[in-house]
Formats: C-alpha cells, structure tokens, sequence
C-alpha cells in the first residue's frame, strides 16, 4: 500500500493555508501533515513531521520563501518544495535555491494536485503560465527549452536512486547492486559514498517506471530488509547528503530516491 504524500503548507495568509488544506484533502492520497505562516515556524515543523513535500509562498514575513527554501535543502535535501505565489518573476532564484516546482496561484486543483504528485514521483514542475521574460532567464540558466521539457508537466521516473545505510560490507552490496541491475534492467549511473558508510546508488531505468512499479520489484528481493519513501536522514550523516546533492549530473532526468535496508549477511 502506497504511503500519503506528506504536505506542509508555508504562507502568511491563514486564508490561503486554509483553502489549500480544504482542497488537498479531499485527496485520497494528500495528507496535510501541517501549516507554518513564517519561517522559524517551518523550519520547526520540517525538522518534526519530515513532509514529502512542501507548498511556498514566496513573499512572507523576515525570511522570504527563496531563502527559506535554502534553508531547508540544507538540512532536509529529500523534501521536495513546489513555489506557489503570485509573482512568476522568481522563477530562475527559487529553482536555483532548490526548489522543484513553481506553481502560480491562479493554478486550478487539477494542475496543483497533478504538480504534487509528480514532484513526489521525481519530477520538476514548471507552470505553463510563466511569462516569457522569466521563460527565457530560466531556459538560459539551465540551458533547456520549457516548449519541448519534461518539466513543463512532469513525469514519471526515469531513475531511481537508492540510499542505503551501514552496515553492509563491499560483498553484499555488489552482489545487492549486480541484481538490482538484473531485475530492472538498468545500469548504474553513479554511486557516492563508501562501503562502510552510508552510500547512495543512481540506476538509469530502460523507460519510465512508475513508482507503483519500482517498489513492487523492490519488494520481492529477499535480501532487502526494510524500504521507506520519506528520508532517513535523521539517522544518516547529514555531510553525506550534502555531498549526494552536489554531485554533478551529466543528464537531469525524473529522479525517485528510496531508503532501504539490507538484512545482515
């Protein structure tokens, strides 16, 4: 059974916070976990109810919604923050910031509920609605065309990414990662981290892969103890994560990362 997608909401208005919580939960797969009007406020609530995703304002109050977004890929680099304001001239800060959607507020359910779940999936989210001043900035920086890119409208994942922690010595892990490849025929595109530590392993799938799917295969390898969707870091080296983010990537395509354990040999 697919676990709820974790949403907090970030926005000064009460009356914005309330509408989106009303909407999204009539969702069955939405769970308002939690609302923040400021920065101190959310910073509070990530570190406590870890959401998968977070829905930002951008103009609030002392820390405004770029910054904070910042702030927040820092610590917590697995929680996905879709920008949702009035004002589409941000766009090129908030995703140079970390964010992996940009929604405008006149976005009706259908488009908001669709952007929600393809972030989660691995997806980056761009609204159509963007002028073209702010199309172009974004385009030049990240030297992609919004006309022709999965990002205007998402998509399933084209690469897992799976973290795993100690222990599990050299063997174990080749032999996890040799099969990996096998069920899934995919192919290893980068590995950061070392045996004794923590270690995170990208696959490049054949096609896109549902997540429903991913977790299926997943779930009949023996040798695979626990899985979970929402970020470990809280027991996991937070330098590690860092380091994971950084990592150049020759080809930015729709990423899902999952946390597993391995039975002890």
């Amino acid at each position: 059974m697919k676990n709820n997608i974790r949403i907090l909401l970030v926005d000064d208005h009460q009356v914005v916070r309330e509408g989106l919580k009303h909407m999204l939960e009539q969702e069955d797969d939405m769970e308002i976990v939690g609302q923040s009007a400021n920065g101190s406020e959310a910073m509070s609530q990530v570190e406590k109810l870890s959401p998968n995703i977070i829905l930002m304002d951008i103009k609030m109050p002392g820390v405004n919604g770029i910054e904070l977004t910042r702030q927040i890929k820092q610590k917590q680099p697995y929680c996905s923050i879709i920008m949702l304001t009035l004002y589409d001239e941000y766009l090129l800060q908030a995703m140079e910031a970390g964010a992996t959607g940009y929604l405008l507020k006149d976005a009706k359910r259908t488009e908001l509920t669709q952007a929600i779940r393809q972030v989660y999936d691995g997806a980056i989210v761009i609204s159509n609605n963007i002028t073209a001043k702010s199309r172009a900035e974004y385009e030049g920086k990240f030297n992609k065309d919004l006309n022709h890119s999965n990002e205007l409208i998402g998509s399933i994942p084209e690469e897992m990414q799976i973290v795993i922690p100690p222990p599990a010595d050299a063997n174990q892990l080749i032999k996890f990662v040799n099969r990996v490849e096998d069920i899934f025929q995919g192919n290893v595109l980068q590995m950061v981290g070392s045996w004794k530590g923590d270690t995170a392993i990208t696959i490049g799938l054949p096609k896109p892969t549902p997540l429903e799917d991913i977790l299926g295969k997943l779930n009949e390898m023996p040798e695979i103890n626990t899985i979970e969707e929402k970020s470990m870091i809280e027991k996991m080296d937070q330098g590690f994560f860092k380091k994971v983010t950084a990592m150049p990537r020759p080809k930015i395509r729709p990423r899902k990362t999952i946390f597993i354990t391995l039975h002890d040999n």
